[in-house]
């Protein structure tokens, strides 16, 4: 399966320059517990689940738009398409190797995955969907929930490793000074107390 790259832009009033932002990875505020994948699909679907709407479509829309409404604690919000995503001091690509797409399946009372979806363009995804790297959610190491908006979005539910961060504002990542945890002082690891893991 092909590469999938994404963008995401972060305000410096909020977020820390790369070098220390990407101590322990992307990682996220509040994630959901605990952070494997195929517990974190069990967490998705019961949210989908819970939401209001009379079909599974519905609910998948009503959870989107909870999702895209406001920054979660427990989501990392990223855009498919460059023309049109928000950019901003922090601009960082981030590359999916071996994506593979996947409609929601199963009914409103329980919602599972369903049919692969073909993606080598945005245009060819006709609806929301889910993003994995590899063929199930058993073998994934990564778990989206993508939405059918004018730059389809990917919002992630976990942590994003270093390893998938290509660049930020054009600099390749491998050249940028990651700190270590041990870089930073006091008064420092208790400010990003929640981002290091």
């Amino acid at each position: 399966m092909p590469n999938l790259t994404l963008y995401r832009g972060e305000k410096n009033n909020w977020w820390p320059a790369p070098e220390v932002r990407l101590i322990c990875g992307m990682t996220l505020y509040g994630p959901w517990q605990p952070t494997a994948v195929s517990s974190l699909w069990n967490t998705l679907k019961n949210e989908v689940k819970g939401a209001l709407g009379t079909s599974l479509e519905k609910k998948v829309a009503a959870y989107a738009q909870y999702l895209r409404a406001t920054g979660r604690p427990f989501a990392l919000a990223t855009a498919w398409t460059d023309v049109g995503s928000f950019t901003s001091d922090y601009n960082y690509v981030i590359r999916i190797p071996n994506a593979h797409f996947f409609y929601w399946g199963g009914t409103k009372n329980a919602p599972d995955l369903g049919a692969a979806a073909a993606w080598t363009t945005p245009e060819q995804v006709t609806a929301d969907f889910i993003v994995l790297n590899a063929p199930t959610v058993a073998a994934s190491t990564i778990l989206g929930f993508g939405h059918h908006t004018g730059t389809r979005e990917i919002t992630f539910l976990h942590d994003l490793p270093i390893g998938l961060i290509e660049s930020c504002n054009g600099k390749p990542i491998n050249d940028y000074a990651i700190k270590s945890k041990s870089d930073l002082s006091f008064d420092e690891k208790i400010k990003y107390a929640k981002y290091l893991r």
